[in-house]
């Protein structure tokens, strides 16, 4: 991961992070005046993922961008024309489970037709936990039982133990807005921060739980949302917020896909947190890669929240 700061007026927003193979790809599926058409779409992902081998958490990160730079049509095409190829089929269920996420009414025919493409992508590569994960999320979309979602969660962690996009799929459907409890959401954090290397691709987990219980809070309205702020001197945030700061931004401690992430969480906790000169720190390493959330829930402008707090900060 590339941790050299850049000038503060290229923040961008980069889907891809800091993968640069990835981002050529990208730039060239919405790039409306390239030329080439579907089946040049469709070798220049499969190219990129032959390249990503068996790096799961980089199959992971790579296969959440194409299935949102991707139309629906390319999608259920390339599954329909390839059905022995299970990038193909996971490809199509990721971009379902991106597209209904925020659905108050998710479409059940077009749910279970990603749940089968998801079987068929575990059938045909059975020691890829991706196509589990991806049950796992759509399963979350109808908050179905604990009977159901757990035997998934523990089918991926026998695959991958510190998959990102499921840990953060767990911590969703365990917290109270869903399926589960502020307790259950501790317990499950608890449990992660004893077993995981603080280096693991969870290592953002905990932050990303204290900015879902931040505005979970701010939600609320009255007097919880105006105390909220105060949410970021508890000592569980102030623990979590100082382990953060005091070795993510060495060079080449976090290695995982999604490294640039976990630093825009943390960059956003601590001004959140009025952590400012702190944050400073965060915004070098981030390098103007910018990811939609968590700056989204500030403005609903993620580019100009990003660059309004970075500015403040000196960086």
């Amino acid at each position: 991961m590339a941790l050299l700061g850049r000038r503060r007026n290229s923040a961008r927003l980069a889907p891809e992070l800091d993968d640069i193979d990835l981002g050529k790809v990208r730039k060239r599926l919405v790039d409306k005046r390239a030329s080439g058409g579907h089946g040049l779409a469709v070798a220049l992902i499969e190219q990129l993922l032959r390249d990503t081998g068996r790096d799961w958490d980089r199959r992971a990160h790579r296969m959440s961008v194409f299935a949102e730079s991707t139309s629906p049509n390319l999608q259920r095409s390339w599954a329909e024309e390839q059905p022995q190829e299970p990038d193909a089929q996971l490809l199509y269920a990721w971009g379902v489970m991106l597209r209904t996420r925020y659905e108050e009414n998710p479409d059940a025919a077009e749910t279970r037709e990603a749940i089968d493409a998801c079987a068929r992508a575990t059938a045909l590569r059975p020691e890829d936990p991706n196509p589990w994960v991806v049950r796992l999320g759509l399963l979350r979309l109808w908050q179905r039982p604990e009977a159901e979602v757990f035997p998934l969660w523990h089918q991926i962690v026998r695959c991958d133990p510190w998959h990102r996009e499921a840990h953060l799929q767990m911590l969703g459907y365990l917290s109270p807005r869903e399926c589960g409890s502020r307790r259950q959401t501790v317990e499950f954090l608890d449990r992660v921060r004893a077993k995981a290397a603080p280096t693991a691709p969870t290592a953002g987990l905990e932050i990303a739980a204290l900015i879902d219980h931040y505005h979970g809070t701010v939600d609320q309205g009255g007097v919880e949302a105006l105390t909220a702020v105060h949410l970021w001197s508890r000592p569980d945030a102030e623990a979590a917020l100082g382990r953060a700061l005091a070795a993510w931004t060495r060079p080449g401690y976090l290695t995982h896909a999604a490294a640039v992430a976990d630093l825009n969480l943390l960059a956003y906790a601590l001004v959140q947190a009025r952590q400012g000169a702190q944050a400073g720190e965060v915004f070098a390493s981030i390098g103007g890669l910018v990811t939609v959330d968590p700056w989204v829930r500030e403005s609903g402008d993620p580019l100009q929240s990003f660059s309004n707090w970075q500015q403040r900060t000196g960086h």
